[in-house]
């Protein structure tokens, strides 16, 4: 086995490992979630598990840690920041969380979990090499807001807009739960369409 295909059985085997500890966390809470049960469906052995994270503590601290800078990560590194028009620019964070929701099937359920008894700038605190500063200006920086009705709310609107896309998210998610097929290209229409309606609403 050549270094590269080394490299992408050891992403793929840590993204199985990932899943499934985030999988029993979700389904769990910390003192009854089993470290026999991830290691059963990730395929491991218990040693492995434990080499790589040192204890269930360990694990579950990273997974808090991994549920915040997967997400932000993505975004920061994949976003068109020259994007002003704010519908267009929430569509292309949506699509953004909705790639790497695929690729971590129980992330969005674990981090629901987590932020049960924790903002996410609480979380960000936490870590300090968190980029806090610039995610907090993907939903500002460059925006157009000359776009917008005047006399408008701009705040409210932003948060319908929000709430918008996380309930189609929902939706989907529950979707993904049913193993119907996760269809980009369905999904970034359906999005086009609420962006639509919203941006005859709320634009000039």
């Amino acid at each position: 086995m050549g270094a590269r295909s080394t490299y992408k059985y050891r992403r793929r085997k840590k993204v199985k490992i990932l899943n499934s500890a985030m999988k029993e966390f979700s389904k769990n809470t910390f003192q009854k979630a089993s470290t026999n049960k991830i290691v059963e469906d990730a395929g491991i052995s218990k040693g492995i598990l434990f080499h790589y994270f040192g204890s269930k503590k360990k694990l579950y601290e990273y997974l808090e840690y991994f549920a915040i800078k997967v997400i932000t990560d993505s975004i920061v590194e994949k976003l068109d920041w020259d994007q002003s028009d704010i519908f267009l620019r929430m569509k292309e964070i949506s699509m953004i969380k909705f790639t790497v929701f695929q690729k971590y099937s129980f992330l969005s359920e674990f981090s629901l979990v987590v932020f049960q008894d924790k903002s996410l700038e609480e979380m960000m605190a936490i870590y300090p090499d968190f980029p806090v500063e610039l995610y907090s200006q993907v939903y500002t920086l460059n925006i157009d807001y000359s776009l917008f009705k005047e006399n408008l709310d701009i705040e409210k609107a932003m948060n319908i807009i929000r709430w918008t896309l996380e309930k189609y998210s929902e939706d989907m998610k529950k979707m993904e739960n049913k193993k119907l097929e996760f269809d980009a290209r369905k999904i970034e229409k359906d999005l086009l369409v609420y962006m639509e309606m919203l941006r005859t609403s709320f634009y000039k």
